[in-house]
């Protein structure tokens, strides 16, 4: 697949299928449904199907975005850690090549996103607790404190599994070292 931004030095990229290209899209609907915007599981999953890395030029032809877009959710994906981008001695471009190792991604989203929300979660819930705790016998104290309470408890399930998954101790090692490497490792 050849675009027009390519320099001779790059080398095509090979054809992409209609199905292999659908790819894109579904992964971008994927990332939409997780609160992401749609251009960025566009983006890492022409990189991650990419034979080689690409640059913001060759990412906009193929995907039909604009410079900004792209620009702009590259950035946003180098910062999530799911994008490598390097430049190489000589060249003017940053190249991009997307991360592959499926398990790195997801716990670092769920370290800094979703982690994050359950604490916030935690911190309103205990003091709505202490609250509650200081006017026991004002009316509807006690429904009220029970409910916060099983609250609490589940906040605290919730950031004990998200950490337990991030920190590799959730899942049985072999599983881990399954999920834990490259995914274009032997």
């Amino acid at each position: 697949m050849q675009t027009n931004d390519q320099l001779p030095s790059d080398p095509p990229l090979a054809p992409m299928g209609e199905q292999t290209r659908a790819i894109f899209d579904v992964v971008g609907d994927m990332m939409a449904f997780w609160g992401f915007q749609r251009s960025h599981g566009r983006i890492w999953a022409l990189l991650f199907l990419a034979e080689r890395p690409l640059h913001a030029g060759e990412v906009a032809e193929i995907l039909d975005l604009s410079a900004g877009q792209v620009s702009m959710t590259l950035r946003d994906l180098e910062h999530w850690g799911v994008l490598h981008a390097e430049r190489h001695a000589g060249q003017r471009r940053t190249v991009f090549s997307a991360e592959t190792n499926i398990f790195k991604m997801v716990a670092r989203v769920f370290r800094e996103r979703e982690l994050d929300q359950v604490r916030r979660l935690a911190r309103v819930l205990l003091a709505a607790r202490d609250e509650l705790e200081r006017t026991p016998d004002a009316p509807g104290t006690a429904v009220r404190l029970r409910r916060v309470r099983a609250l609490i408890a589940a906040a605290e399930l919730g950031r004990t599994l998200i950490e337990w998954l991030v920190d590799g101790k959730l899942l049985p090692g072999w599983v881990q070292s399954g999920l834990d490497r490259q995914l274009d490792e032997p």
